[in-house]
């Protein structure tokens, strides 16, 4: 299971939002939690027609500031614990028969006199519980001063207070991959700020049911913090191969007859189920080389400019400032310009101005794929 994490820094732009599409096409998640939102309850909610997860708990913002979501897939089970203005405490069942575990999403205390608050709600929540659970989201908080990458120290005492409470709940740190920071300031020299403040934690009975749990940093051009994408996968579930994905954009390019009768074409003469199978499996391979040529190229230039992004904020994110900001510039063209690429060979001819429809567009072309998406074949023995 994928689990999605995002200090958005809002989503009133359509660019951040498109950015989050982007982020659930290309990783999957199950699970999504948003924090700082800055948007009604019922504003936050209607973007799963979006990002196509049907189902969501939210919290108000505050005018401008706060604002939480979580969103889930309809082939999980959720249910609410408790939910307050800086965290959605929930039950997760990934099957019918497995155990549920608890998740906690939180979005931290941003004043640092304030931040004692989280670190009680968190030992109130702890309370009595026994079974499996992990917290994920933004902290607001450093755990060590290797963790903080800036002229000026961080505050020993604020991190103190952090672990402690880390090490009351049994927690421990999950890890990372990517840059060893979650949030910039983007101020230059002196003032540049650096410092993970967005991390995952679990207990260990969490971490021995999910023993590969790892969390990845996110560029993006959005937010002046990483995305946090932690992969889950229970011990025993096994690798279940790649799956074809008929994408419904396709139907708005006129070749795309022509691709499948030529595919069709090469099959050998028989009316068997084996020679079916070939055929088709002939149909799926050129559909996949026609799509990567002729769909492909958006999707490899944001790549690409995440990859470059990221490189330039490893390697000397001071000196190279002007060039990140060009770089984020780029990729928030390509996010336009990809964006219109969806809205352009999708079911949706037209453009209206201000919403423009990508409201269903997003439910019609997300939903359909998973209505066409088969699950799982039963055998007559039952397996």
């Amino acid at each position: 299971m994928n689990v999605l994490a995002w200090n958005c820094r809002g989503l009133g732009n359509s660019r951040t939002v498109q950015e989050l599409c982007n982020y659930v096409k290309l990783h999957h998640p199950k699970l999504v939690f948003l924090s700082e939102t800055r948007m009604s309850v019922s504003r936050s909610k209607n973007l799963r027609w979006k990002i196509g997860l049907k189902h969501s708990l939210a919290v108000d913002s505050d005018g401008l500031s706060g604002g939480i979501v979580l969103f889930w897939d309809e082939s999980i089970s959720v249910s609410l614990l408790s939910q307050g203005e800086r965290y959605i405490d929930v039950l997760v069942r990934d099957n019918p028969e497995d155990a549920p575990w608890r998740a906690i999403f939180v979005y931290g205390e941003p004043r640092v006199e304030n931040r004692r608050n989280m670190w009680e709600l968190l030992r109130s929540l702890c309370g009595a519980w026994s079974g499996l659970w992990m917290v994920l989201g933004d902290f607001n908080e450093a755990m060590w001063q290797y963790e903080h990458f800036s002229e000026t120290p961080r505050a020993e005492r604020q991190m103190m207070d952090f672990r402690e409470i880390i090490s009351h709940c049994d927690l421990h740190d999950l890890g990372s991959s990517g840059l060893p920071w979650t949030y910039n300031n983007n101020q230059g020299g002196n003032r540049n700020v650096r410092v993970r403040l967005d991390r995952g934690v679990a207990n260990t009975d969490w971490s021995a049911l999910f023993p590969d749990a790892a969390v990845q940093h996110l560029t993006s051009s959005r937010s002046d913090h990483k995305a946090l994408l932690l992969v889950a996968q229970p011990v025993e579930q096994r690798f279940r191969g790649s799956i074809f994905w008929y994408k419904i954009m396709w139907e708005r390019e006129e070749d795309l007859n022509i691709v499948v009768e030529t595919a069709w074409q090469k099959r050998n003469p028989g009316s068997d189920l084996g020679s079916l199978s070939i055929a088709l499996k002939t149909v799926t391979k050129d559909l996949k080389v026609w799509s990567r040529e002729k769909f492909g190229h958006v999707t490899r230039q944001l790549e690409q400019l995440r990859n470059k992004l990221e490189e330039l904020e490893c390697n000397d994110p001071l000196s190279n400032r002007e060039a990140i900001l060009h770089t984020k510039r780029d990729l928030d063209e390509v996010l336009y310009r990809e964006e219109m690429m969806w809205l352009q060979r999708s079911r949706i001819a037209w453009l209206k101005e201000g919403d423009r429809n990508t409201k269903y567009f997003h439910r019609k072309a997300l939903w359909r794929a998973r209505k066409n998406h088969i699950k799982k074949l039963k055998r007559e023995d039952g397996s």
